[in-house]
């Protein structure tokens, strides 16, 4: 079993340096992240074989067949992945955003590798900033939207008025909006929460399911839009 060293202690004399400990420090630390990512998937993709059984066939039933599928099975077990995400305590849930986030970039090159390349013939607009930054043009819309909607996104956090704290009325108990509120984190509490993952032989497969659903909106945004091309 793969299990996780622990860190070195950079205050013992011994033959590593302050460098070395800094590296290690670094590295633990993607390590960390890595399997805090893979754990928290994993627990998506048991729960959404638990509650929709039916499509989680269905999308395996879909993917088993591709390359890349097998290629991640291959990696899985090469790296001993399912050791190091059962191996200690379970880590904290990773959230939906970061994993998005971490995820943004590859999926634009994917995109941007894979999307037809236009003719010469018809230069479509925004090809000659594409050219002159020797980026793919589909990545280089897909920075800009990204972008945008970020800066739109930060300046509607910037602008928007805090809700009013509505507190405990004069009997002691909570308010309509209170109770609204509490509702509200109960149902987010359920999506944030999914249950344990299960080690064993769905583990890979549990991973898969939780992909697919954290990075399905992601995904989505990036697929082509001519009708013509293969699904």
């Amino acid at each position: 079993m793969t299990t996780t060293p622990p860190p070195a202690d950079a205050t013992v004399p011994g033959p590593l340096t302050s460098t070395d400990h800094r590296a290690f420090a670094f590295l633990g630390g993607t390590n960390s992240c890595l399997r805090q990512c893979l754990c928290t998937l994993a627990r998506h993709g048991v729960a959404l074989r638990r509650r929709e059984p039916e499509r989680a066939r269905v999308l395996l039933d879909t993917v088993r067949p591709w390359p890349l599928y097998k290629g991640g099975q291959f990696l899985f077990d090469l790296m001993e992945w399912e050791d190091l995400m059962i191996d200690g305590e379970p880590p904290p849930l990773m959230s939906r955003e970061r994993i998005v986030s971490a995820c943004v970039l590859p999926v634009q090159w994917l995109a941007a590798a894979t999307a037809q390349a236009p003719t010469a013939a018809k230069l479509i607009p925004g090809q000659r900033t594409a050219n002159a930054l020797d980026l793919p043009l589909r990545l280089l819309v897909s920075t800009a939207r990204t972008a945008l909607q970020g800066a739109a996104q930060d300046l509607t956090d910037l602008l928007s008025t805090p809700a009013p704290h509505v507190g405990p009325d004069d009997t002691g108990h909570g308010t309509t909006s209170d109770a609204a509120a509490d509702d509200a984190a109960d149902d987010e509490r359920t999506d944030d929460e999914p249950p344990p993952l299960e080690a064993g032989f769905y583990l890979y497969e549990d991973v898969t399911l939780g992909a697919l659903v954290v990075l399905g909106p992601l995904l989505a945004d990036h697929a082509p839009t001519d009708p013509a091309h293969p699904a």
